[in-house]
């Protein structure tokens, strides 16, 4: 079974088919910030991936650019765009540090 677990907060959550970290975040509890629906304008819900960023779907045209205007680092990505393949693992800036 896949898994998206929510650093530090002890959540997680199994993604359905081509499900977003966003999407998996809601249903798990983890509250993750949005304000634009989903489509990636608002750049709230920009996560940092702790492991398995290799189990995500490639960047969308909008994850990209979004990235590009706001200097995401690479380990950085939108829950809204990025889509689970895999296990992954991801925090925020604004759940606390990682133990």
């Amino acid at each position: 079974m896949t898994l998206v677990r929510f650093a530090p907060l002890g959540l997680e959550g199994s993604p359905l088919e081509d499900e977003t970290i966003l999407d998996v975040a809601r249903r798990a509890g983890a509250p993750i910030g949005n304000s634009c629906g989903g489509v990636g304008w608002c750049a709230r819900c920009r996560v940092r991936v702790v492991a398995g960023a290799e189990n995500l779907g490639p960047p969308s045209s909008v994850e990209r650019a979004k990235g590009s205007e706001l200097a995401f680092a690479r380990d950085e990505r939108l829950a809204c765009q990025a889509t689970v393949k895999g296990d992954v693992t991801v925090t925020t800036t604004y759940w606390g540090p990682l133990r």
